[in-house]
């Protein structure tokens, strides 16, 4: 630290000029350099107690991670030598790495569990397709999303991509509602900045294009939502194909198609021998014309299952209807389904 003295004095005489002399003191701290190196000891200093702490936890974790890998891959009775001999090649050796240093540096349980779940998936992809590929670069990824985007992708997956083959009433529909989406729906997800990342992680894309919530229901799960007709509306269609009819989901006292959906009815009426194409059609047609409206779907579900007006508002209120899956995504979709409800899914289906 330097200082600087001035001194000052005033004499004023007639006829006389003034002189002034100054008493100033200035003080000034240290230099750019010395305060640079003061600062630095101190970091240096406090790192050195950090990076101990750092090594510990980073020791435990891995030892973590490890545990809960390899207890995984003897689950799905994957023998050590087929497990050695994949954790031979580089391609499984990179992935693993990948995976382990996110889990060390994150260490959540999310991470924990969908990044095992990964490398077991990886590790029985021996072949290089492209479901290895995805299963590789969602191992890069998902450190990258926070759990509510985990969940946006689940989402989609599930309500855009899947549909439940035990789904055949309505207890059996809403249980799915309630057990295997419900779970998934976040609190808020209003800012179109969780959308814009999923497209910068190339996991989704935001389509021009939308689908209602709705709409999938209907389309999946069409045969819930069907009105009914009196036997008198279809004429001797119900006595000429008994097994085409049923009593009507909505309104027992009416009988409706007996189908779940207008994709499932249109297989099966080809899958039946001898039956004329006008007959097919007519029933084709008074399965789609006999649909509920979107709106009374909407207000059905809502009734039955108070807690899915979230679901709703969170799909049709943002861009979750416009959302598309990449290949990545679905594998991230699929395994965070896998994480929450416990449901698992043959990903070679999409990939």
């Amino acid at each position: 630290m330097t200082s600087e003295t001035f001194e000052m004095k005033q004499e004023n005489k007639l006829g006389s000029q003034s002189t002034q002399i100054a008493q100033q003191n200035n003080y000034y701290g240290m230099d750019y350099q010395n305060t640079k190196s003061l600062c630095q000891d101190l970091i240096r200093n406090e790192l050195e107690k950090y990076k101990a702490d750092a090594e510990q936890l980073a020791k435990e974790r891995d030892e973590k991670f490890l545990s809960t890998l390899f207890e995984k891959l003897h689950r799905e009775n994957i023998d050590d030598n087929s497990m050695c001999k994949e954790f031979r090649n580089p391609d499984m050796q990179y992935t693993f790495v990948e995976a382990q240093k996110a889990f060390i540096r994150l260490g959540t349980p999310e991470l924990e569990t969908i990044l095992s779940n990964l490398l077991v998936d990886r590790a029985k992809e021996s072949n290089r397709t492209l479901l290895q590929i995805a299963l590789a670069e969602a191992v890069s990824v998902v450190p990258m999303l926070l759990p509510s985007q985990l969940d946006i992708l689940a989402l989609c997956f599930r309500l855009r991509y899947t549909r439940n083959n035990i789904i055949n009433n309505l207890p059996t529909f809403f249980n799915y509602i309630q057990e295997q989406i419900l779970p998934h729906v976040p609190n808020a997800i209003d800012k179109i900045s969780s959308f814009q990342h999923l497209v910068y992680t190339k996991t989704a894309s935001i389509d021009l294009g939308e689908i209602s919530l709705e709409n999938i229901f209907i389309e999946t799960y069409g045969g819930l939502f069907l009105s009914g007709y009196i036997p008198e509306e279809l004429n001797d269609f119900p006595k000429k194909y008994p097994d085409l009819f049923i009593q009507c989901i909505q309104d027992p006292s009416r009988i409706q198609i007996n189908s779940i959906s207008r994709k499932a009815l249109d297989e099966h009426l080809s899958s039946i021998n001898n039956i004329p194409e006008e007959d097919k059609r007519f029933i084709q047609e008074h399965f789609s014309n006999n649909l509920m409206s979107q709106n009374a779907v909407k207000d059905f579900i809502c009734s039955n299952i108070p807690s899915s007006k979230m679901l709703f508002s969170q799909w049709n209120d943002t861009s979750l209807k416009h959302l598309t899956l990449t290949s990545v995504g679905i594998v991230l979709g699929a395994n965070r389904c896998k994480q929450i409800s416990g449901t698992t899914f043959d990903m070679n289906i999409w990939i």
